[in-house]
């Protein structure tokens, strides 16, 4: 009868570990998105994307928020280092990595008012627009590219992962195509587009917290 080696057994006591406070990281992740909405009322959750809640009152809470999100992330790369060999999983766990980063970045550089002219945004809020365009394409890409590694070695239920990976995407089309609409130069509208940003923009973040949360589940 073959037994492990005490390196291995570590191994997967660290995988255990990091998939247990990657599911509680996310979990907090979400709590803290769910209150925000009871914090701060005054802010309109159709028309304002979650970044709006790291400014004021209560901006702590959207720091721990992206930086639970970021915690989780690499707490999955963590439980993950040594269980998907393959290429593809290789390149989903580096992406991960760098969704961590986007979202760590997120955590300590909040945005300008929306009102701030581009001429005369703070560093604090071209570093936060520095931390979408790295995170955001890291946690589409990301989890598309895990999402396939997993399933094709057969680690992980297909249709859960395939699901919350559709989800994301179609999250990020939907806010891409009102931003497209909404973009600089054009005169805001009450009743345009702009007053739907807001729950493709929650549901994106809500998708992927699930997301990690089933990533971690199998690995308890």
């Amino acid at each position: 009868m073959a037994t492990s080696s005490p390196s291995q057994s570590l191994r997967e006591d660290a995988s255990v570990i990091a998939s247990r406070a990657a599911m509680a990281t996310a979990a907090l992740a979400l709590i803290a998105l769910a209150a925000l909405h009871v914090l701060k009322p005054e802010l309109d959750a159709r028309r304002t994307m979650i970044s709006r809640y790291a400014l004021g009152r209560h901006g702590w809470v959207m720091a721990l928020c992206f930086a639970s999100f970021s915690t989780a992330s690499a707490c999955v790369v963590i439980a993950l280092v040594g269980r998907v060999p393959s290429a593809l999983g290789f390149v989903g766990l580096a992406l991960l990595v760098v969704a961590a980063v986007g979202l760590a970045m997120a955590s300590l550089f909040p945005m300008d008012p929306v009102s701030t002219p581009p001429a005369q945004m703070s560093f604090t809020g071209r570093m936060h627009g520095v931390s979408f365009l790295i995170g955001v394409p890291a946690q589409v890409l990301g989890a598309f590219v895990l999402s396939l590694a997993l399933v094709q070695q057969g680690s992980h239920p297909a249709l859960p992962l395939t699901a919350l990976t559709v989800l994301i995407w179609l999250c990020l089309i939907i806010m891409i195509g009102i931003m497209a609409m909404v973009g600089p130069g054009k005169p805001p509208d009450p009743n345009g587009p702009e007053r739907f940003i807001g729950w493709p923009n929650r549901l994106f973040m809500i998708s992927y917290g699930a997301w990690l949360m089933v990533v971690a589940w199998p690995l308890i």
